[in-house]
């Protein structure tokens, strides 16, 4: 679980169960879903989120907003195993977002 601030507001990243077990480093992972944290929070209909990191893959989450907004990661989806990966490099190069 990783605890910051983001524009003032207090959030939470958490991984589930199993990510717990199989993740070893997992300070990119909370990064990556910090780095789209600010636009998350802007849109309150806004309950899921997907994140591309350029080594790690697709990171797929769920937010749970309350006083504290808790972004928990439900599944990565390793970069080897994207159909596709070349685009989504491409993206990611330009910027985009999921």
């Amino acid at each position: 679980m990783y605890r910051t601030t983001v524009n003032e507001k207090e959030i939470i990243v958490k991984l589930s169960t199993k990510l717990i077990k199989e993740v070893e480093n997992r300070t990119p992972v909370y990064e990556s879903v910090v780095s789209i944290a600010q636009r998350v929070l802007q849109r309150p209909e806004q309950v899921s989120f997907a994140v591309n990191h350029k080594e790690i893959g697709l990171i797929i989450g769920e937010v749970h907003r309350g006083e504290i907004v808790v972004f928990s990661v439900e599944h990565i989806i390793e970069k080897q195993n994207i159909f596709q990966q070349q685009l989504l490099d491409r993206n990611f190069e330009q910027g985009a977002s999921f």
